[in-house]
């Protein structure tokens, strides 16, 4: 089992490690999203030894607002290649290639986030091999899925911080999923358990702003795993009389602040330094009012829905059309349809005119994407009804544990739909942080229907639709010609 369970691991790396090589020299320099604002962040770092400031869109370096995470992992790679040209080509893959280790590591995370759920009961008990059977097919579909969606490689083939924004979210997931195997943890393990959880709560917060949503879901899931190991239910599953619970219950739910006060430490240590010094350059923790004032004249929806606005010569267009144009245009850019966002707005103009040449490809894809969308409405549905049961067996963090794919993803898009109200950013990258929950909630949503016995067949099936869906995209969009 555990030979088995390895070569997986490395198949899939092996798989991952490939295409996202080939995405990356395929995929034309400079020209991923904000790729050159990126690689002016490691430049100044290299060059000045401390951290850009941000002074808005046309002064300095615009993604100066970013956390360090991602651009200090990346210099100590591409340091070596700075030295002479202004813009060294060496270095932007090299710069690329950190990119696509980090989605190595979301890759493995997802396989096993998925095993270990599968492989649990409801409760999210331990069980022996022989009552999960399609643990490992499943696992290995969602760490497929996660692999070689294109958006996945199109992320790893560009410079940013999207993947590692990616891969501390998926590694603090989990982790969060992995405290529930730990049933009725001694108190000096549930303190260090909780420590963890705020150092990669606290990570995850430094690759990525967005990733603060990991904070509220973090803690709770922390209080929760202390009020169930020292409540006095687990002294009532090993036997004890019931009569006592009422007089124990307060002052043992009374040390459940001291875990929290543990992760709550682990956090601020890693990450309470960067929001101090945004606190103290820009006036709130994650520079939030700066980035709106310094981007204010970027493309909003007003300039699409207004009369009047920039993008509305010929008149405003209606709220429902245009909330179907930006889902639209995300889903392209979710399957890496026309590679890249920009090109995907005039692949879509081109499509509704009727002059697009690859259609039948575009259609082709996009049937692919819904059945994936489908499944992990599935998967949604399916959590919802693991945590209820959870819930009957009075596993509240077993119930809680079961949701969090599904609470991080709406978290996700609602951040998405919160920073689309301020900007047209019809991108399917910034539901990365959520790629890991996505993959195991499809891989869930597949599984809720297959009968154990079809579990591979079913599992290389759904890898193949996914390698022909990769091999498509770096063949007809990934070069950006036309």
């Amino acid at each position: 089992m555990r030979q088995r369970f390895i070569a997986l691991i490395l198949a899939l790396t092996i798989c991952h490690s490939g295409f996202a090589v080939a995405y990356l020299l395929r995929f034309p320099a400079w020209r991923a999203p904000d790729e050159g604002a990126h690689f002016a962040y490691i430049q100044h770092l290299y060059r000045t030894g401390a951290l850009p400031v941000f002074y808005g869109k046309y002064e300095g370096t615009y993604e100066a607002h970013q956390p360090p995470l991602y651009y200090l992992t990346a210099l100590l790679f591409v340091a070596p290649f700075l030295r002479g040209e202004e813009m060294p080509l060496t270095a932007l893959y090299v710069a690329r290639g950190v990119s696509a280790f980090w989605g190595a590591v979301v890759v493995v995370a997802t396989f096993l986030l998925t095993w270990l759920l599968f492989a649990s009961s409801p409760s999210l008990a331990p069980r022996p091999p022989s009552l999960y059977p399609s643990a490992l097919p499943a696992a290995t579909l969602a760490a497929f899925f996660a692999a070689l969606l294109p958006m996945h490689l199109l992320v790893c083939a560009s410079v940013g911080n999207d993947a590692i924004a990616g891969a501390m979210t998926a590694l603090t997931l989990l982790w969060l999923c992995w405290m529930s195997t730990s049933v009725a943890a001694p108190s000096t393990r549930l303190w260090r358990d909780a420590a963890v959880a705020g150092i990669l709560s606290g990570f995850a917060l430094l690759a990525k702003s967005s990733n603060i949503i990991l904070l509220p879901l973090a803690a709770i899931g922390v209080l929760l795993k202390a009020c169930e190991t020292l409540s006095p239910l687990t002294s009532l599953q090993k036997g004890k009389k019931r009569t006592s619970q009422k007089s124990h219950l307060s002052p043992k739910l009374a040390l459940a602040w001291k875990p929290l006060l543990a992760f709550a430490i682990a956090y601020l240590l890693v990450a309470g330094w960067w929001l101090g010094r945004n606190t103290a350059l820009y006036g709130d923790p994650l520079a939030v009012q700066a980035f709106l004032e310094g981007f204010r004249d970027s493309p909003k929806p007003a300039d699409f829905l207004e009369p009047g606005g920039r993008y509305a010569l010929n008149g405003p267009m209606p709220l429902t059309t245009y909330l179907m144009w930006v889902a639209q245009i995300t889903l392209f850019t979710w399957l890496g349809v026309f590679g890249e966002p920009n090109e995907a707005v005039k692949g879509l103009a081109r499509l509704l005119e009727g002059t697009e040449p690859s259609w039948h490809w575009v259609l082709f894809a996009t049937l692919i994407g819904a059945i994936c969308l489908l499944a992990m409405v599935l998967g949604v549905v399916e959590t919802v009804r693991r945590s209820r049961q959870a819930l009957k067996e009075r596993q509240w963090y077993g119930a809680f544990v079961h949701l969090l794919p599904s609470l991080l993803l709406l978290l996700v898009f609602l951040s998405f739909v919160q920073f689309n109200r301020h900007f047209f950013q019809a991108q399917a990258r910034y539901f990365y942080p959520a790629h890991a929950a996505m993959a195991y909630l499809f891989a869930l949503g597949v599984f809720r229907f297959v009968p154990e016995r079809w579990g591979w067949a079913v599992t290389v099936g759904g890898a193949a639709v996914l390698l022909f869906l990769a091999t498509l995209v770096w063949w007809q969009w990934a070069a950006l010609t036309p």
